[in-house]
Formats: structure tokens, C-alpha cells, sequence
């Protein structure tokens, strides 16, 4: 009998983020006009993370009189809102490279959040048929802080998304 020893996908740069105004069908993104699209913006280097969590309630069912156990049951699942947070230049314009997400993730904006993981986020575009999550988000406010309290602290938006819909874990882009 073998033992499969599975290679692990490194999490850090290899995570890629569009953010895109417009899907039809989420389990299909198309590349071309969705994706890629003028008004879709690449925030993948702005952000901090992208780490989206699901609560998985349990509980048990009502015992009946001939119960003698009871087990447990997987219940609903609750999304959690999406912390994101990236970084601006606080003297620069909306219209300038620094603030392309800033200016993109406007409060109250419902966005789709395409996320490509296990490729390199600077070297490998996006393209037909590899895997991605598709969010449907509401965005909330904008808040301005910064990253910390110490010499490398930089100038950061905090902004909550909440997901709209179920998301499509497994979508395959589309041509």
C-alpha cells in the first residue's frame, strides 16, 4: 500500500483578486468581458489578505421518547463579513495607480470579488479555464487608519464586504 505525500501550494503570492462590476454566470466568469474588462480593477497587490470565514452551526435534533442518544447535526452556514484592507496615498488623486482600489470599492458598490489562488499573483495572468472563487459583495465604509504603530506602518483603508449570495467556490473562467 502507498503512502501519498500531496505537495503543498505556498498561500503567500499566490493569491489574485479582481475586483469586477459585472458577472453573468458565476460559475463561468467570463475572461474577456467580465474579467478583464476596463472597468474591472487587479487589487491584489493593495490588499492585506483575503481571508473569507464560514460558521458552520450544529445542534441537535428534539429527542423523541424512544431517543437513548443524542447526535449532532450540521445546521446552517453563516458567512462572515470580509475584512479588507489595503493600502492608499492619502496625497494623491482617486484617478492615480496608487488609489485604483480606493477609488473602485466605493461604499454602499456591489462588486463581484474574483479569487484566483495556487498561481503567482504578479506573474500569471488570469485565463480560460483555471479555477476561482466568485464573491457577490456589498461594500461597506471606508475607513482610514494605518497598518501599525512602528516605522513600517503605512497609510491603509479597513472596509468590511458583506457577501450577498452563497458564494461559487469552483467557478472555471471562461474564453
Amino acid at each position: 500500500m502507498s503512502v501519498i505525500y500531496p505537495e503543498a501550494t505556498r498561500y503567500k503570492g499566490n493569491v489574485k483578486v479582481k475586483a469586477v462590476l459585472s458577472v453573468a454566470d458565476v460559475a463561468a466568469p467570463k475572461l474577456a468581458t467580465e474579467i478583464n474588462a476596463v472597468t474591472s480593477v487587479d487589487v491584489s497587490c493593495f490588499l492585506r489578505d483575503f481571508n473569507a470565514a464560514v460558521n458552520l452551526n450544529s445542534g441537535t435534533a428534539p429527542p423523541r421518547l424512544c431517543t437513548t442518544t443524542l447526535l449532532p447535526q450540521e445546521g446552517d452556514a453563516e458567512f462572515q463579513a470580509i475584512e479588507l484592507r489595503y493600502v492608499y496615498d492619502p496625497q494623491e488623486a482617486d484617478t492615480t495607480d496608487n488609489n485604483k482600489a480606493k477609488a473602485t470599492l466605493e461604499e454602499g458598490l456591489e462588486v463581484y470579488l474574483i479569487v484566483r489562488k495556487g498561481l503567482a499573483a504578479r506573474g500569471v495572468a488570469y485565463a480560460a479555464t483555471q479555477r476561482a472563487e466568485v464573491w457577490k459583495v456589498r461594500l461597506g465604509k471606508q475607513i482610514r487608519t494605518r497598518s501599525g504603530d512602528d516605522a513600517q506602518a503605512e497609510f491603509e483603508i479597513q472596509q468590511m464586504a458583506y457577501p450577498i449570495v452563497e458564494p461559487e467556490l469552483d467557478a472555471v473562467i471562461a474564453a
